[in-house]
């Protein structure tokens, strides 16, 4: 069927014709609701009455719509108009990576990014039991925000992800454009590209994928085919067995690492390849940053290296590196280092922090960094850009925003409310001052600490020896400001940078001196921007809600305070998880630290009262924390530095999404009837905002609180539909519990003002009591009140209460503590408050994680991490003024 411009299907209207082939025609065309261009692919009208053909393009729809990945081509909708079916789908613009590969073979780093995304890609398919069976450079397309993996056509869903799966629907043909030697019938696919097992017409899972992705990787690589014939029947023989041509030998650069792993990805046995790609993808990721090694040619006749000595050799390279560029004569400026990219991982049995709070030593050889362990307890790790390892600060338990003295000596940190300072020799930390909620310090050569003791509020100096802070800079209310954050002195000693929260949606940096004076604005970015020498402010770009951010540099010059030239781009993808924290940090040795991570994919599992498994409840999904719905089948939730709030269908699997704000959200909970989820929503000059929304998606999104501080995070919704629990930061940074009416009814207010630092609230099921976690004297303790209006106070006797649930009968307190344990705790309310038995229900043995609990209590909902060690890596690079260089 030939669609003429100005022709429609639905709300689409046709602009131009894409592309054709045996079983789609593909036009771009115009959503004319949205006003957005997009893809149309068409299933011709000779095909629409074949009734196996239709249900083989209503299975591509399936396919492609169960699948949510930024590397992964997206389906919009699906429709029928008259007697022609079709997809709308998200239009590329960019070229094929076969387009590219025809001029010429890749540089090795742009083979190792785009392989990467596509392992990503195809991981998150084959996790979902999805394979591709057709994947080839023509499939692959590259566009300015990295590659694309298009065309599931011949994908089968085979409702397993992992290697061996077989069952599932028959194969299904390509609506995509044909390419030659490809063939109709029992084998599917494109011949160069097609693994033995396809070629022998078996069944194929996963593992078919690795193997088109070593044939992908090595033509990218060398430029050309893995493997080749003159005909059909020389092809097939080639692939079933003869071995590619040594990439060496084609590519002399390339790496004799990424020359091992496509090996391993074309062995013709399926069990000998890499079993998942989520395996390839992170071996890739391996390769591009064991730079030094990964980036030596191949030579003939030298012996290869195993993983391990290879790692061992790249960490010795970039060390003597590191230790003749921070040390040797003359290495004072970055100009004189030669550029060196590579990553750290966190140490083994820890994750890095999000973010780490990199900070880099004074002489540049040495760098701090926060990472939790097992027992999920935050701790500063000193990591020699000279070693191989990293080393615990002792007495850093609970630490955050690590900072160096200008002697590279000490450590200031902040942690149990508390600014400390510790010598790096063993020795004790030692109490510098109170720091409520702190965001920031740093530390000048005579001896002053400038700090952010809260949440809100200005900063504060105090002496390196401790005392009292007194106030350096004071928020102004008139211009919208709530609060300053992230100190940074500059070489005088006297100015230092600081960021402005609370101005709209940009992010202002200004600059200020300890002596007072009117502060200078130099920075507006999605960001604080930073000192970094020789003479740059570097900044993220976008807003606290993007997902991904670049970091960029601008000329500064820090004796007259003032900014020159547009930013330029230094690194792309960036991460950060609060309010103007850049994640980044140079110094004036030119070395630069930064921090990538990925999303955690999750596996749900049920658990019941004694920790035995239950089974699966989805084997793979994306979100940070939860909440079931109060039957138990729908789990809303948002996910970390992503946009917006979700409900999960437990049974199907399926995410709706409910609001379309592009902002975070998180602090998750349902009204009684099931019927609208309360959140709390991050916006740049507001804070966190308690908001609500219908279940169903329907309706505004409608702001149910707007509290006086920043930081105002949902607890509870009573069973009685008439009260919000909410935990909220005054202007005094002092975490308290507000009650709030829903409905009308009154105003919200302040359920209780203390000095303690309280949370984690749960109602009783008749509203009349409020159990509670309340931090007082540096001990963490239970306590229970009546509600909506304290009364006398009840203490439940258990240690270290991390979290708490008050069960749906009312007899029953399930408590989680700071040791991973879940105990049961018998209470009675018939006159008064009592506390009954406490029993050991089980252990949360990390990486699990407690998501919610179903009704009834006698179900957990519990999360797995199945990707932890790929999560996070700081990026280390040498002389970072170069990539500006290069760019030009």
């Amino acid at each position: 069927m030939n669609m003429s411009p100005g022709s429609k299907l639905g709300p689409y209207e046709i602009l131009s014709p894409l592309g054709a082939g045996g079983m789609g025609e593909v036009y771009r065309a115009r959503d004319t609701r949205l006003g957005r261009d997009v893809a149309i692919k068409v299933l011709p009208q000779h095909l629409s009455s074949n009734s196996e053909v239709r249900a083989r393009f209503e299975r591509e729809a399936k396919t492609v719509s169960s699948l949510n990945h930024p590397h992964i081509c997206t389906l919009f909708d699906v429709g029928r108009e008259g007697g022609t079916d079709y997809l709308v789908m998200e239009l590329i613009e960019g070229e094929t990576l076969a387009a590219r590969i025809a001029k010429g073979p890749l540089p090795v780093a742009d083979v190792l990014k785009i392989g990467a995304q596509i392992a990503d890609a195809l991981d998150r398919a084959h996790r979902a039991g999805v394979v591709h069976r057709d994947l080839k450079p023509g499939n692959i397309m590259l566009t300015k925000s990295g590659a694309k993996l298009m065309d599931f056509g011949l994908a089968r869903a085979t409702g397993l992800g992992g290697p061996g799966s077989t069952s599932g629907a028959a194969m299904t043909q390509s609506p995509t454009i044909a390419q030659p030697l490809t063939a109709e019938g029992t084998i599917v696919g494109t011949f160069q590209y097609m693994a033995p097992e396809q070629l022998e017409g078996k069944e194929t899972d996963a593992r078919a994928d690795i193997w088109a992705l070593g044939c992908v990787l090595y033509e990218t690589t060398t430029g050309r085919r893995a493997f080749e014939g003159a005909t059909q029947a020389s092809l097939i023989s080639a692939i079933m067995r003869d071995h590619p041509r040594a990439m060496s030998e084609l590519s002399p650069m390339s790496p004799p690492s990424l020359e091992r792993l496509v090996r391993q990805c074309l062995a013709k046995d399926p069990d000998e390849r890499w079993q998942t790609a989520g395996d390839v993808r992170r071996e890739l990721e391996w390769i591009a940053g064991s730079s030094s090694q990964s980036a030596a040619p191949a030579v003939a006749g030298r012996r290869r290296l195993s993983r391990g000595m290879a790692g061992i050799l790249a960490g010795v390279l970039i060390a003597a590196a590191a230790i003749g560029y921070s040390f040797g004569p003359g290495r004072n400026r970055p100009a004189d280092v030669r550029l060196a990219r590579f990553s750290l991982a966190a140490p083994e049995g820890t994750t890095l922090a999000r973010p780490a709070e990199a900070a880099l030593s004074p002489d540049g050889g040495t760098i701090a960094f926060v990472a939790t362990d097992s027992s999920s307890i935050d701790h500063i790790y000193l990591r020699s850009l000279a070693s191989l390892d990293a080393r615990i600060v002792p007495g850093t338990d609970n630490a955050t925003l690590p900072f160096w003295s200008p002697d590279g000596r000490m450590l200031a940190f902040f942690s149990d409310g508390k600014l400390r300072k510790v010598a790096l020799d063993g020795s004790t930390p030692v109490v510098l001052c109170d720091a409520p909620d702190a965001r920031g310090g740093t530390w000048s050569r005579s001896g002053v600490i400038l700090l952010v003791p809260n949440n809100q509020g200005g900063i504060m100096r105090v002496s390196a020896n401790g005392g009292t802070p007194a106030a350096v800079t004071q928020p102004d209310s008139a211009r919208g400001e709530r609060g300053h954050r992230y100190p940074q002195f500059l070489p005088d000693g006297k100015h230092f940078l600081y960021v402005v929260i609370g101005q709209g949606d940009d992010v202002v940096t200004y600059a200020a001196s300890i002596d007072g004076g009117t502060p200078v604005e130099v920075c507006r970015a999605g960001s604080m921007a930073r000192w970094a020498p020789p003479g740059y402010l570097i900044h993220l770009d976008g807003g606290v809600n993007a997902p991904q951010r670049r970091l960029l540099a601008r000329r500064f010059d820090a004796n007259a305070l003032r900014t020159t030239g547009d930013p330029e781009l230094v690194i792309d993808d960036v991460k950060t998880t609060n309010f103007g924290y850049p994640n980044a940090v140079a110094d004036e040795h030119g070395t630069l630290v930064v921090q990538h991570w990925n999303q955690a994919h999750a596996r749900l599992t049920w658990k019941d009262r004694r920790g035995a498994n239950l089974g699966t409840a989805l084997d793979d999904v994306v979100m940070t924390g939860g909440a079931l719905s109060p039957d138990g089948k729908r789990l809303a939730y948002g996910i970390a530095g992503e946009a917006d709030l979700n409900v999960l269908d437990m049974e199907s699997g399926v995410s709706t999404r409910l609001t379309f704000e592009n902002k975070t959200v998180t602090s998750v909970r349902w009204s009684p009837d099931g019927q609208r989820v309360a959140f709390s929503r991050l916006s740049t000059d507001r804070g966190w905002q308690i908001y609500t929304k219908n279940a169903d998606g329907t309706g505004p999104d409608s702001l149910l609180f707007r509290a006086p501080g920043i930081l105002n995070y949902v607890q509870d919704w009573s069973q009685d539909g008439r009260w919000i629990v909410a935990l909220c930061a005054g202007r005094d940074s002092n975490f308290d519990l507000w009650r709030i009416p829903v409905g009308g009814g009154g105003q919200a207010e302040v359920y209780q003002k203390t000095t303690a630092q309280e949370g984690g609230a749960s109602l009783s099921p008749d509203a009349k009591w409020m159990v509670y976690r309340a931090d007082e004297g540096g001990k963490t303790s239970l306590f229970v009140q009546s509600f909506p209006r304290p009364g006398t106070k009840y203490q439940v006797t258990i240690k270290d209460p991390a979290g708490v649930a008050w069960s749906h009968s009312g007899d029953e307190l399930l408590v989680a503590t700071t040791d991973n344990q879940v105990m049961s705790v018998q209470v009675s309310t018939a006159n008064g408050f009592r506390q009954g038995a406490t029993t050991r229900l089980f252990a949360v043995v990390p990486p699990d994680f407690l998501v919610d609990i179903a009704p009834g209590f006698q179900r957990f909902l519990m999360g797995r991490v199945t990707d932890l060690s790929s999560l996070s890596r700081l990026e280390i690079v040498l002389g970072w003024p170069q990539l500006l260089e290069q760019r030009k």
